[in-house]
């Protein structure tokens, strides 16, 4: 329990750290082409109680989820196996769905897969390692 614990607060952490480089860095530039589509910025912050609780929910769902494999695969390989699995069934479906019901430009969109994408896999490697 106390292993699951630490990996929903490694996870959280990582994975907030990764949305902020991704969307607030990588992306800002992507973001302010595309100003006119979001909300005015006074409303996101205002609602950024419910971007780290969706975050936490995440974090805990993901790390519950996940299930150590064989102890001869080494952890990095079963880290990255549940990455890209969370990877498609959260990121892809999120990315493309959004991307049907929005006016988002397609390359931001294969940003959003390709970095959120890789950050799943950075949180499966961190979970694994600490989930054994």
């Amino acid at each position: 329990m106390k292993q699951r614990l630490l990996a929903i607060v490694c996870g959280f952490a990582v994975q907030l750290a990764g949305l902020l480089l991704i969307h607030s860095v990588w992306l800002k530039a992507d973001y302010l082409a595309t100003a006119g589509i979001w909300r005015p910025m006074a409303e996101q912050t205002a609602r950024a109680w419910a971007m780290l609780l969706s975050i936490l929910v995440y974090a805990i769902a993901a790390v519950l989820l996940y299930k150590p494999g064989p102890k001869s695969e080494p952890v990095w390989k079963r880290g990255l196996s549940f990455g890209v699995l969370l990877a498609m069934a959260v990121v892809v479906y999120g990315s493309l769905s959004g991307w049907v019901i929005l006016p988002l430009p397609h390359l931001l969109v294969a940003k959003w897969i390709v970095g959120e994408g890789l950050l799943s896999c950075i949180f499966g490697v961190v979970v694994a390692a600490i989930v054994r």
